[in-house]
């Protein structure tokens, strides 16, 4: 299936723990991992690094490492739609706070800003919380 969409995760590690947010204003979303869409013409190694960036205010010293890519598909208005998930890891090093909120000032929807609430998760609890398939690369770290 052709891809409506190509999207990056990035699995956010410190301290044997998962990065993740929830959305406060939106208790029915789903706890998730950064990530965003693909501009056109960008890269995904590019389009990780700034989807980083700009959801969790934080600026990697370490690089992104490619994982993995995988089609993740779902039930959207009548129809099948198809994301290919481009997945990366980046360790990160030093302190780091234990939760934060963010505002992501660019969402994919083009809508208002957008409040982040982040805080980390031992991984194996993560696989069992996250939302929208987004623990399907875990094994991969």
């Amino acid at each position: 299936m052709s891809p409506d969409a190509h999207k990056v995760l990035i699995y956010a590690t410190w301290q044997d723990r998962l990065l993740v947010f929830d959305e406060p204003d939106f208790p029915e979303i789903e706890l998730q991992v950064p990530g965003g869409t693909m501009e056109p013409g960008e890269s995904p190694q590019a389009a990780a690094r700034r989807e980083f960036i700009e959801e969790t205010g934080l600026t990697p010293s370490q690089p992104l490492v490619h994982l993995v890519t995988q089609d993740y598909s779902y039930w959207k208005d009548g129809r099948t739609i198809c994301h290919r998930r481009h997945y990366f890891h980046v360790a990160l090093a030093g302190e780091q706070r234990q939760t934060w909120l963010h505002r992501e000032m660019t969402p994919d929807s083009g809508g208002p800003p957008i409040r982040f609430r982040f805080f980390w998760l031992d991984i194996d609890e993560a696989r069992h919380q996250l939302g929208y398939g987004m623990q399907d690369a875990l094994d991969f770290l």
